[in-house]
């Protein structure tokens, strides 16, 4: 599209290349203020992007302590309960052999005594005699 024709009146003093100038300027100035602008646009992008990956940092590492912690306590659950069935069996079989002597003594007894009763039977019998 063609740009509209300008006209400038001469004047005496350089106005019209003294208003050049001064767009120019202008021109400059707006063009700097749009590029430190644009690059604060930018930073800040950054600075909201780095925010929020700190924070999903935090958050991962929030999930990895919490995953370890879960961890652990299964672990320390599971060696609880090896350790109380170990004992149980431990128990058990220590209850199950102290019945097992006490049955043979108790047996062992009952003979003893049996063959004291014999004895002391016989030497009665014989002393009748």
């Amino acid at each position: 599209m063609p740009e509209p024709e300008q006209v400038f009146v001469a004047d005496k003093g350089g106005t019209e290349q003294k208003g050049k100038k001064d767009i120019k300027k202008i021109e400059q100035t707006v063009d700097f203020l749009s590029e430190t602008q644009q690059r604060a646009a930018a930073a800040y992008t950054a600075y909201l992007e780095a925010q929020r990956q700190l924070e999903e940092a935090y958050k991962e590492q929030e999930r990895q302590a919490n995953k370890v912690y879960d961890e652990v306590v299964e672990r320390a659950r599971k060696s609880c309960e090896e350790s109380i069935a170990q004992a149980r069996k431990t128990f058990e079989s220590s209850v199950s052999r102290a019945l097992r002597i006490s049955e043979e003594a108790e047996m062992k007894a009952r003979e003893s005594r049996k063959e004291a009763l014999e004895r002391t039977w016989a030497v009665f019998v014989k002393a009748r005699k």
